[in-house]
């Protein structure tokens, strides 16, 4: 019989409970937690597209693109992470830089022909960047739910006429490996130090990272 005052007390409660203490049953709690906290983010806007589109899927496409990559920056100051944080912080950053680059590099024509801006697809680089980082930082319980999401954008971009598959995979792909060589291979620009050098009549630059 459940209780309306103490849940926890309650049968399912009680065997939910104990079942997610359980180690290798976290996966499926946080997984929970992840979703949750970019559904209470992402709902609430669910109508307020960056298009102002009328397709529900392209509308959650939108708006997940954005906070996917939110809810990873949150949860890394919720926990303290501050080191991470600069991490999300730096592979948002660089990975926008590479999207906008190569979309004018590229020059790619959408199958909408709407513009030019085609390849890659800057809405799945922004998720995947999100889910990435919550993946190589916190781990796969928080890495699985995130990708899914991910992965909806990118369908929706490609549903909505506004990308190809091709567009997609490489913003995907471009996002993620962005965020491994920030996180798995610690390679940043936060650890870069360039200094002039005067020595006489001769000038320089120093340059050094550590890693």
């Amino acid at each position: 019989m459940f209780s309306l005052y103490n849940p926890a007390e309650a049968s399912w409660g009680g065997f939910l409970r104990l079942k997610f203490n359980k180690n290798r049953k976290n996966i499926i709690f946080n997984g929970f937690k992840v979703i949750s906290k970019i559904a209470l983010l992402v709902f609430p806007v669910s109508y307020i597209s960056v298009v102002h589109a009328d397709d529900s899927i392209i509308r959650a496409g939108d708006n997940l693109q954005i906070g996917i990559p939110i809810v990873a920056g949150v949860i890394s100051m919720m926990k303290g992470d501050f080191a991470g944080t600069g991490e999300w912080a730096e592979g948002a950053l660089w990975t926008s830089v590479a999207t906008h680059t190569l979309k004018l590099a590229v020059d790619e024509e959408r199958p909408n022909r709407n513009d030019n801006n085609s390849f890659p697809s800057g809405h799945t680089s922004a998720a995947f960047q999100g889910a990435a980082f919550l993946q190589m930082r916190y781990g796969w319980e928080y890495g699985l739910p995130a990708y899914a999401a991910a992965g909806f954008v990118g369908y929706s971009r490609v549903h909505g006429d506004y990308h190809y598959w091709h567009d997609v995979a490489a913003g995907a792909a471009l996002a993620v490996g962005i965020q491994y060589v920030i996180t798995e291979m610690g390679l940043s620009a936060r650890n870069l130090v360039i200094a002039p050098i005067v020595s006489g009549k001769q000038y320089g630059l120093y340059a050094s990272m550590s890693y």
